[in-house]
């Protein structure tokens, strides 16, 4: 199962999608980035936000 979690010190969101091991992360552009294990399978994926997210949005991406 996906979860979601958002920091608000970095204005990140990241979706953790399996249990392991982190051995690289790998750009995907501008903000957004995924993590790999030593067998390349994903981990997760972080996005950066804009610094000001509308507050209604924090609340939809907080109860997600």
């Amino acid at each position: 199962m996906v979860s979601v979690r958002y920091d608000e010190q970095a204005k990140a969101l990241y979706f953790h999608m399996t249990k392991g091991k982190v051995a690289k992360t790998v750009s995907l552009g501008k903000d957004q980035f995924i993590d790999v294990d030593k067998k390349g399978k994903m981990i997760g994926l972080e996005v950066l936000l804009p610094n000001k997210i509308p507050t209604e949005a924090k609340k939809v991406i907080l109860n997600a």
